[in-house]
């Protein structure tokens, strides 16, 4: 483990100078980025704004619902902590005001006062108004992403544009200056912005601008530094739960409310969000927990992320099966070994192809599985696996190589 590289980060997290929530979902989209490319051959070098942008909408996708679905309720809390909160992200669409849902409130991802009032963090809201315009046309499309850029292809190619240029314009440069210093230890860039008024970041370089970005005369890449693609993905596990640990707090403050409840709400994996795939997948297993294979009827059927979205957020069909609560509890956040790892790399591509094309649901099998290698070539021997029940062992050098050989990739140990 770098320990200087974890230190950094550290301080980035710990003294950052940031008014939104912007930096901790830039840290996350730059590990997911560099886990991806890890798993389609040699090490990244860069990213792309872009790339940023797409992956910054997917963690901030389910942020912009209702936190709570009685006003009471939150005013409750609001009345013990002594504050009030602001209610949920009003969206004027030809004067008529329009929630995302009946009742509830929007968390608020930024300390920004303007005109004596709060505001809410500019992609927060951009994705708040892609979803209420979809939700108008189809209850169904703004449910995820994947949905939305299905049911309206242009709309969803303006948010990509418009949160990446919001990504370049605020969070990108800025996410590396320590108090009044500017440490590039994570990437370079080919243009700056003002720090301050009439003062760059990087004297010396262009300036950047909207018509420059998009018109491609300024470049949209991140060039990593030496060793930072190895140490994202390394310190995958270990970045992951504190970022979501940082960002959680930062918006208990701004919301005033309980952190544990709230981490579990921005980051937490909603059942109700894979009941789409839960009776297909079911039925695929022939009502049978895919880890025990004992028998599990419908209603008490719990669909599993394979590996753990704790600690890689990969919810791809490829990645999910249906398991009973009994084997849902002792896995929890463990990797799993070769007892499930094997089994769960033979499924029948046909079928799992055609639940994904029936709900739509992204299958995800070559991301899935480049993470997997990814993630089990990182692995020293000896780290804890779950092998069923209540039984934790240590992974093996032939269990590793095997798991790899099976994903079709080599190399192991960290």
């Amino acid at each position: 483990m770098d320990s200087l590289f974890l230190e950094r980060m550290l301080l980035l997290l710990n003294q950052g100078n940031f008014t939104t929530t912007y930096k901790y979902a830039l840290l996350l989209a730059l590990i997911d980025v560099n886990i991806e490319g890890a798993g389609q051959g040699g090490p990244v070098t860069s990213v792309t704004t872009r790339q940023l942008a797409e992956r910054v909408i997917v963690l901030y996708w389910p942020h912009t619902r209702p936190y709570a679905r009685r006003r009471a309720r939150l005013r409750r809390v609001a009345s013990a902590s002594g504050r009030a909160l602001t209610p949920a992200l009003t969206l004027r669409r030809a004067g008529q005001g329009q929630r995302l849902s009946e009742a509830g409130w929007a968390l608020l991802q930024s300390s920004t006062v303007r005109d004596k009032k709060r505001r809410q963090a500019e992609i927060v809201t951009l994705i708040a108004k892609t979803r209420a315009a979809l939700h108008k046309r189809d209850a169904s499309a703004d449910r995820r992403p994947h949905l939305a850029q299905r049911a309206d292809p242009r709309r969803y190619e303006r948010l990509v544009r418009d949160v990446e240029w919001v990504l370049a314009e605020k969070p990108i440069p800025r996410l590396q200056i320590i108090g009044s210093s500017h440490d590039p230890f994570l990437y370079r860039l080919d243009w700056t912005i003002e720090q301050s008024k009439g003062r760059l970041i990087e004297p010396g370089l262009p300036k950047l601008t909207e018509g420059a970005l998009r018109a491609g005369t300024l470049s949209n890449t991140l060039q990593l530094m030496p060793g930072v693609h190895e140490r994202l993905v390394s310190l995958a596990a270990v970045l992951r739960p504190l970022i979501h640990r940082h960002w959680s707090d930062m918006v208990a403050r701004l919301n005033s409310l309980p952190e544990r409840r709230l981490e579990e709400f921005l980051f937490g994996a909603s059942r109700e969000s894979l009941a789409p795939v839960r009776e297909p997948l079911w039925r695929l297993q022939g009502g049978r927990c895919f880890y025990c294979g004992g028998r599990v009827s419908l209603a008490q059927a719990e669909v599993d992320h394979v590996l753990p979205w704790s600690r890689f957020a990969e919810d791809g069909l490829e990645n999910l099966v249906v398991a009973d609560a009994s084997c849902n509890s002792h896995k929890s956040d463990l990797l799993p070994g070769r007892e499930a790892i094997l089994p769960w790399l033979s499924r029948p591509a046909a079928a799992l192809a055609a639940i994904a094309e029936a709900t739509g649901w992204p299958l995800a099998r070559d991301r899935v599985r480049s993470t997997c290698a990814v993630v089990y070539r990182q692995l020293s021997p000896g780290v804890p696996v779950w092998r069923g029940g209540g039984v934790v062992g240590r992974l093996t050098e032939d269990e590793q190589r095997g798991v790899l050989g099976a994903l079709g990739a080599k190399g192991g140990g960290a």
